[in-house]
């Protein structure tokens, strides 16, 4: 499968920043995009009378993922733009970032040039940092977030989907293995990604069979939401002061703080020259699709609903009700599941397939976490 590079543009928002962020899109001259449903969470101060009952919660928002890809030259601009007109640097308002990805040229997507808008200048964009994407079972994901949370991560988001692939290679122990799947997205500062990962593998209890899956991949730069705690009772909040440290300090490297995950990074084995082969195509196509991956070499897949809008009209075979999923493959099979996937039809117009691929830095599960 030829490839092209490209950049896959995400920004995670709260449902009434969600139409702001698509007019700036049309603006910008993005043609289409995908919108997943999620839930964002974060903590609230909770006050009483006399403080009885005062506390720290976990608090959940309906939430909106926002997925597009754009040419690699246009990415940072395109981030600054969306940043600016969503007042991203605002905490709690949400975040926006792009990965570099590789892309095949046969997919419904075709590179075209956009028009940043003004404002780009004044928006200041954070570099070196990591994805973290943890895959549990359905009605786990607390347990995950609360981790996130107290590591001091800000708004991870919750989206659900279907396990297939590994699932039903298990015969008849599948039955007590539920299809349902939380999976939890969060952003962290590359310096400390890998020892954060570590303390959630041992929150995920990731030592246990079919407990779920957790990987961290490269994120070229983006803005990143800094709302961990909601309900202030001073001037500024935290997240504005540490804002103003990073500008001060020039990055956020000042931040590096002992996680506890160094100990867990000596007991578990991780998964390295990995990659994740990312797939969206019409809905009612992705199952077949995965189960020929998993016969060329992958392992699984949890399969998302999603929702495909084309901005500018055009008419296309890409369907509105969409299918997404991340393959997590080894280098070495890459080229065999392309393969694959084109020979199930994966850019035929029944499945109007977008494949993309992007490195993965570290993953674990049940098989590589040892005690």
């Amino acid at each position: 499968m030829e490839t092209e590079k490209a950049a896959q543009v995400t920004c995670t928002i709260y449902n009434p920043v969600t139409n702001r962020a698509l007019t700036t899109l049309k603006a910008l001259g993005v043609r289409e995009y995908h919108l997943q449903p999620s839930r964002a969470v974060v903590l609230r101060r909770r006050a009483s009378f006399l403080g009885l009952g005062a506390g720290i919660v976990l608090e959940e928002e309906p939430a909106d993922k926002v997925i597009f890809f754009v040419p690699l030259a246009d990415a940072k601009a395109v981030v600054q733009s969306l940043a600016a007109a969503c007042d991203l640097n605002v905490p709690g308002h949400g975040s926006v970032v792009y990965e570099e990805v590789d892309i095949g040229r046969d997919s419904a997507w075709r590179a075209h040039p956009v028009t940043p808008g003004p404002r780009t200048d004044d928006v200041v964009t954070e570099e070196n940092l990591a994805s973290l994407t943890c895959t549990v079972q359905q009605g786990r994901a607390d347990r995950i977030v609360k981790s996130v949370l107290g590591l001091g991560l800000p708004m991870p988001q919750v989206t659900t989907g279907e396990g297939t692939g590994l699932r039903e290679k298990l015969g008849l122990i599948r039955v007590a293995m539920p299809a349902g799947k939380d999976v939890v997205h969060a952003v962290a500062s590359q310096h400390e990604s890998t020892e954060i990962l570590g303390s959630l593998v041992d929150s995920a209890r990731l030592d246990r069979f079919g407990s779920g899956f957790i990987y961290e991949s490269p994120i070229a730069c983006g803005v990143v939401n800094s709302m961990v705690i909601r309900g202030q009772r001073h001037s500024a909040s935290i997240e504005q002061l540490i804002g103003a440290v990073d500008k001060l300090m020039g990055s956020t490297d000042w931040r590096k703080r002992s996680l506890g995950g160094e100990e867990s990074a000596k007991r578990h084995k991780y998964l390295h020259d990995l990659v994740s082969l990312t797939l969206s195509c019409n809905e009612g196509r992705a199952s077949d699709l995965v189960k020929a991956a998993t016969v060329a070499g992958a392992r699984g897949a949890t399969i998302n609903k999603v929702r495909y809008a084309r901005i500018d009209g055009a008419t296309s075979p890409v369907s509105a009700a969409r299918e997404m999923t991340d393959l997590v493959i080894g280098k070495d099979v890459v080229d065999d599941i392309s393969e694959s996937l084109v020979e199930a039809g994966v850019f035929d117009d029944a499945a109007a397939g977008v494949v993309s691929i992007k490195p993965v830095t570290v993953a674990c599960f049940h098989a590589t976490a040892k005690r």
